[in-house]
């Protein structure tokens, strides 16, 4: 006959195993939380495809938060784009890595400015966080010269600080290869 305090042990056992195990989830979780929060030298990655964002990782449907970095890295180049997850707003860049900035130029569409061929030297903060600056700029293509003309620019200077920003476990943007056309006709 079975009698309740045969089962007493075994209860006991199964408690102290179910405590263990969220005590050892919430370990590894915090563990993770740590590492997603640790700086990270873009040069010292391995090659490969990344994506960085001035925002932690907004663990929704969204691609990212923030301004964001998609890239491939290859050695101490690097050829991507910049810009604002869910919008036309972004600038590719390509170049090489110096620690957690990327020197390099720029190609970015612009909409109704109107044609010049002269270069622009001016240099400007091409996002309100101030990580991203550009110059000399000039306009390669202008396609639709109607109303709604779009104009390529290649800045011949571009500098991206990526300190600080957070790195996604993947990458979730759209593909550099889809965004960036850097042979304009």
């Amino acid at each position: 006959m079975l009698k309740i305090s045969n089962f007493l042990p075994m209860g006991v056992v199964c408690v102290t195993l179910l405590a263990s195990s969220l005590i050892s989830v919430k370990f590894l979780f915090d563990q993770n939380l740590s590492l997603a929060n640790q700086a990270v030298n873009i040069a010292n990655l391995v090659n490969g495809q990344y994506q960085f964002c001035s925002q932690p990782d907004p663990q929704d449907w969204r691609d990212g938060a923030g301004v964001c970095f998609n890239f491939t890295k290859n050695r101490n180049r690097v050829n991507g784009y910049y810009g604002y997850p869910h919008s036309d707003q972004f600038i590719c860049i390509r170049g090489i890595l110096e620690g957690n900035r990327i020197n390099g130029k720029g190609l970015g569409i612009v909409w109704d400015i109107p044609p010049k061929n002269t270069p622009d030297a001016a240099e400007f903060n091409w996002d309100s966080e101030k990580h991203l600056t550009l110059s000399q700029a000039n306009i390669l293509n202008t396609v639709n010269v109607d109303e709604d003309s779009a104009n390529w620019i290649l800045y011949r200077k571009a500098s991206l600080n990526l300190e600080g920003f957070y790195q996604y476990n993947r990458p979730r943007m759209t593909p550099v290869s889809q965004l960036c056309q850097w042979s304009i006709k």
